[in-house]
């Protein structure tokens, strides 16, 4: 997967704010793979989502879509 310098800097500020967070509860720390599954764990869980210039409905259950 190819990711632009800006999402590569979006992406690392996120982790390194959760990875602050985590230390304080001496958590291990996430990997980028962990962080996006964990955005795209919750996206599933949203109603709906506003991706590539689309809403996309989902129902929004609170069940990660299979």
């Amino acid at each position: 997967m190819e990711l632009t310098t800006e999402t590569r800097s979006i992406l690392k500020q996120y982790r390194a704010l959760i990875n602050e967070r985590r230390r304080q509860y001496d958590l291990p720390p996430i990997t980028t793979a962990k962080l996006i599954d964990s955005m795209c764990e919750y996206m599933t869980c949203q109603y709906s989502v506003y991706l590539a210039g689309q809403f996309i409905l989902q129902g929004g259950n609170g069940v990660p879509a299979e």
